[in-house]
């Protein structure tokens, strides 16, 4: 085992372990653990789910190019980025069901589900993603013939731009809601999602050994172009909104970039996701300790983005004197996680992590044969 690979054994079982506290406490208090409310419904989970589920995403997209479009650079790092694409998102899911307000009906969402509803298609896809997954792990695993895995690799890239599109419009389709409102919101999640991803399985490639030459120049493109690509949509999204001016929406917007926790726009996401990583891409993307820091910073950045997309939504009155026409215990439009939400995606993310390791460890064996 190496030395990374210990570290991160390391950090995840530790991880994970500090973490229960936040489990137990969830357990036993229920949501009044959590700082939402009635006029902020959602938090730190929802938004740690749709992070994860974009993670998955994008290292789907490196498992499609390495099986599905063949190309050989990436298949080393095909069972990495399955593994990582598997692990997200069982941490995903998790995430969401824990912040369900009657966990054990989840089923419901199977047994009852409306096809007209994004969220009921969705749990069925995330069902069928989740089989891919272990099919292709195994399948991989056995050295099946690669036209069996290359069309299979080719059907779950569909998959993934479908449910990730349709991750995007849970939100998008919210008419109460301006700032999700858009049919740029679906798209923002591809790309964040394939970005966090890409950029994880490098940071992991790197650590764990896994990345040749070729295969790093590659993904340090790909990651660089769907970073710039991000930089741009964001642009569109947040100066066409404040020229416009439409409160609603622009009002939301200010407090991403002027409200109480502006350093996360501008330090985190700004500053660690994009601008850091940009530079390392541009001058030290030779370097493997450039591409690590890089990959590892813009996947540690990731939540920043859906926070900003999930809370300051949400803080806004939809109309002018909510805030001050009924007063009450729940009635506020204040929030800022607890240490138990913050306790508890720490385990999220731990656990996630250990099966990803986990996993690494079972199909090591087999590693020299591209994966």
């Amino acid at each position: 085992m190496k030395p990374a690979e210990k570290i991160l054994w390391v950090v995840a079982v530790v991880g994970f372990l500090i973490g229960l506290v936040g489990l137990v406490q969830r357990i036993t208090g229920g949501h009044t653990v959590a700082a939402y409310n009635t006029y902020v419904p959602w938090g730190l989970w929802v938004a740690a789910y749709a992070m994860l589920i974009g993670v998955s995403v994008g290292a789907y997209l490196i498992v499609a190019l390495a099986y599905g479009f063949r190309l050989k650079a990436l298949q080393p790092l095909g069972r990495v980025a399955l593994l990582t694409a598997l692990s997200a998102l069982a941490g995903g899911l998790l995430a969401i069901w824990l912040d369900l307000g009657h966990p054990a009906r989840f089923f419901k969402l199977f047994f009852s589900t409306n096809v007209t509803s994004v969220m009921g298609v969705m749990a069925w896809l995330y069902v069928i993603y989740g089989v891919l997954l272990l099919v292709l792990i195994y399948l991989t695993q056995r050295e099946v013939e690669t036209g069996v895995v290359r069309t299979l690799s080719l059907l779950g890239l569909i998959l993934v731009v479908i449910f990730g599109g349709a991750e995007g419009s849970l939100f998008g389709v919210v008419g109460a809601q301006a700032l999700w409102e858009s049919g740029l919101t679906p798209i923002l999640f591809l790309v964040e999602g394939a970005l966090s991803g890409a950029a994880l399985v490098l940071f992991l490639a790197v650590l764990l050994g896994r990345l040749e030459a070729d295969a790093g120049q590659l993904l340090r493109w790909l990651v660089l172009g769907l970073l710039l690509g991000l930089v741009v949509l964001e642009w569109a999204e947040f100066s066409t909104a404040l020229y416009a001016g439409i409160p609603a929406r622009s009002e939301s917007l200010r407090v991403i970039l002027f409200g109480p926790f502006w350093w996360v726009f501008w330090f985190v996401h700004v500053g660690l996701g994009l601008l850091i990583p940009l530079l390392l891409l541009i001058f030290a993307g030779r370097s493997r300790a450039g591409l690590a820091t890089a990959g590892g910073l813009i996947a540690l950045a990731a939540i920043s983005t859906k926070l900003n997309l999930v809370i300051p939504a949400l803080v806004v009155p939809e109309f002018e004197g909510l805030k001050t026409a009924f007063t009450g215990l729940g009635l506020t439009f204040d929030y800022f996680p607890t240490l138990t939400e913050w306790l508890l995606m720490v385990w999220v993310v731990s656990l996630a992590a250990l099966i990803f390791l986990a996993g690494y460890r079972l199909l090591k064996p087999l590693a020299s044969h591209g994966g």
